[in-house]
C-alpha cells in the first residue's frame, strides 16, 4: 500500500465530510450542473454517477481503509439520503435506481429482493449501461451473487432478451440506438461495447448461447467501425467524427470491454483490441482536460491500473502513477481546485465528474486489490 497516495484520499474524503449538509440522520451535498446548456447550482440527487450514493461508496470504501469514524458516519447518511428516494425514475446502474441498491450491498446493507425486482422493471425503455438494461443486467448479476436468487437472475434474462430483440442487426454487427446520432454507438457507457460487455456477463453466469452470440456481434460492430490511422473507435455523436480517448466514448471504456470479454469468452480478438485500446490511452496521457473518472485523467488511468490486474503485467501502473503524481504536484499539493467533469462549473462532490471519483482514484491506486474499480463495478 503507498500511504501516500491513501492519504491524498483520506484529504478528499475529509473535505466532503466537512462540506456535507446534514438533517436528521441524512445528508447531502449541492454542485454545479448542466441546466439546458447553462451552468446551475442545486442538491445532487441519489445516483451512482453524480448523487449522493456514488460519495457514499467513495466514504465508505476510504473508512474501510484508514478506519476514521466521520468517513464511516457520513458514508452511512449519505446513502440513507440516497435510500430514501427510492424507488426512482430509471432501471439503470449509473443513474438508475438499481446504483444505488448495488451501493447499498457493498456497504453491507441487507439486499431488498422485492424493491430490486420492482426497480429492475421500471422504465424499461433504455438500453445502455448509464441508464438502461445493460447497467440493469451488470448490476443484477452482482446482487444475484449475493443472494443466489433465481428471480433476480430471471430479471437479468428479461434485460437480455429485451436487448436482443431491440438489436440493430446489420452485415457490420450489432448495434443498438441509445442516443440521438449519426450512426448507433460504438463505446461503453451509451455504446456496443457495453452493452456486448453486459451481454457477456449474462453468457457467462446462464452459459446461454445467445448471450454469448449477441457480445460477440456487439464487438464485430465496433471491430467494423476501427480507424487504424487514429489507433481508436470512433464517437458518432456529432456531425463530425471525433475520436475521444475516455472512459464514456473511446478507447478508454472499449479496452475495459475487451479485457472483460477476454476474460469470460477467452477469444484472440478481444485481447488484440483491449491491447490496442491500452496503448492508445497511455500515448495519450499528459495533458488532461479535467481529471474526473467518466471523461478525464482519472478514468483512463483506472484502465491502466485494472489492466495490471488482468494482464499480471505491473508495467501498466507506472503511467497510472505518473498521473497520480502529477495530480497531486498540480492541485493537491498547491490546494488549488481539482478540475472536474463539467466544464466551466466548480469543483464538484460526486463520483464520476467530481472529487469523489478522483478520491476513488487515489484510494485504489494506493492499494489496487483491494479498491475495486468503479468503472467496471459487477464484474
Amino acid at each position: 500500500m503507498n500511504p501516500n497516495y491513501l492519504e491524498i484520499a483520506g484529504r478528499i474524503a475529509a473535505r466532503l465530510c466537512r462540506d456535507a449538509l446534514w438533517s436528521r440522520g441524512r445528508c447531502n451535498w449541492t454542485a454545479d450542473f448542466l441546466d439546458d446548456g447553462s451552468i446551475a447550482h442545486g442538491a445532487l440527487g441519489p445516483d451512482l454517477y453524480a448523487g449522493t450514493s456514488g460519495i457514499a461508496l467513495f466514504l465508505s470504501r476510504t473508512a474501510s481503509v484508514t478506519g476514521e469514524r466521520i468517513f464511516r458516519l457520513t458514508a452511512d447518511a449519505a446513502l440513507r439520503q440516497a435510500l430514501e428516494k427510492l424507488p426512482v425514475a430509471g432501471c439503470g446502474l449509473y443513474s438508475g435506481g438499481l446504483g444505488i441498491h448495488y451501493v447499498a450491498a457493498e456497504m453491507g446493507r441487507e439486499i431488498d429482493e422485492n424493491a430490486v425486482i420492482r426497480q429492475a422493471a421500471a422504465d424499461r425503455s433504455e438500453l445502455d449501461v448509464i441508464g438502461g438494461s445493460a447497467g440493469a443486467i451488470a448490476t443484477l448479476l452482482y446482487l444475484r451473487r449475493r443472494t443466489q436468487s433465481a428471480r433476480l437472475l430471471e430479471a437479468a434474462i428479461r434485460h437480455g432478451d429485451l436487448l436482443l430483440a431491440e438489436a440493430s442487426k446489420e452485415e457490420s454487427g450489432w448495434s443498438w440506438r441509445t442516443v440521438e446520432a449519426v450512426r448507433n454507438l460504438t463505446g461503453f457507457s451509451h455504446g456496443a461495447a457495453g452493452i456486448g460487455w453486459a451481454l457477456a456477463e449474462l453468457y457467462e453466469v446462464t452459459q446461454e448461447g445467445r448471450f454469448r452470440a449477441a457480445a460477440t456481434e456487439a464487438f464485430r460492430y465496433e471491430r467494423s467501425c476501427w480507424n487504424p490511422a487514429e489507433r481508436n473507435w470512433p464517437d458518432f455523436r456529432g456531425a463530425e467524427t471525433e475520436y475521444p480517448v475516455l472512459w464514456c466514448h473511446g478507447a478508454a471504456g472499449i479496452g475495459f470491454s475487451r479485457l472483460r470479454a477476454w476474460q469470460i469468452l477467452g477469444d484472440r480478438e478481444s485481447l488484440a483490441e483491449a491491447l490496442s485500446a491500452l496503448a492508445t490511452v497511455r500515448e495519450d496521457m499528459g495533458s488532461p482536460a479535467n481529471y474526473s473518472l467518466c471523461h478525464g485523467e482519472m478514468g483512463n488511468a483506472d484502465l491502466l491500473i485494472h489492466a495490471s490486474q488482468v494482464l499480471s503485467d505491473e508495467a501498466w501502473l507506472t503511467p497510472a502513477q505518473a498521473v497520480a503524481e502529477g495530480g497531486f504536484e498540480r492541485f493537491e499539493r498547491r490546494r488549488v481546485p481539482w478540475p472536474c467533469g463539467l466544464p466551466g462549473a466548480n469543483e464538484t462532490p460526486d463520483l464520476m465528474l467530481g472529487l469523489a471519483g478522483i478520491g476513488h482514484f487515489y484510494l485504489r491506486i494506493a492499494d489496487p486489490p483491494r479498491t475495486p474499480t468503479v468503472l467496471l463495478p459487477a464484474c
